[in-house]
């Protein structure tokens, strides 16, 4: 059998976030360091999908890089991506990217996207049917975030891209969107997805 290029997983938030679970999926050093207060059911979520989706016993503590992004040399390149009430696992054989967001109304998106995204990128959302800008500026939006945290950047940095509308991403680099249970997700690495890329795991 091939080996998979990369992994997707996608949970809700709700299915997950439970310290019963924890106590299976995760090690106790990594269960100790589990934050309190709002960010403590997504962070939870996914970690434990992510223990799930690799399925090779409790996830170890986590190593966290200066901008945030966790990692273990013995893991295989991951991202995790949440909203409020969905979490992503995006798995690969080198670094990786994944952005979620629901698909929802953004009020001002447009100055957003004029103080995000470069000139052409703006020029070509504006040109776009009023109808079609919102879910047009999500592409976008994920994009840009998945890109950057493959490349183990921050949200702050976005203005910084100058990505191309045709790929979305810089050279060398490859970007797939999907939808899941009302989100979009963008996925970024460093080798082409394949044409049926699709999670390979779903719990809701």
């Amino acid at each position: 059998m091939a080996v998979k290029p990369y992994r997707l997983a996608f949970a809700d938030v709700s299915r997950l976030a439970d310290d019963a679970l924890a106590g299976r999926w995760l090690s106790p050093e990594l269960f100790a360091t589990a934050p309190h207060g709002s960010r403590r059911q997504v962070w939870l979520a996914g970690r434990i999908l992510l223990s799930i989706l690799l399925d090779k016993g409790p996830l170890p503590l986590l190593a966290i890089g200066p901008n945030g992004k966790p990692s273990h040399p013995q893991l295989p390149h991951f991202n995790i991506s949440n909203s409020a009430t969905g979490v992503a696992v995006l798995l690969g054989e080198r670094e990786v990217g994944c952005d979620m967001e629901l698909l929802r109304p953004r009020p001002r998106f447009m100055a957003v996207a004029r103080h995000s995204f470069s000139a052409g990128l703006v020029e070509w959302l504006e040109a776009l049917p009023v109808e079609e800008q919102l879910h047009a500026f999500w592409r976008l939006w994920t994009a840009h975030e998945a890109v950057l945290k493959q490349q183990g950047g921050t949200v702050w940095q976005i203005s910084s891209l100058d990505l191309p509308l045709d790929t979305l991403c810089p050279a060398g680099r490859w970007l797939t969107h999907l939808a899941v249970n009302g989100a979009l997700i963008a996925c970024c690495g460093r080798e082409p997805f394949p044409a049926e890329f699709t999670p390979e795991l779903v719990l809701l």
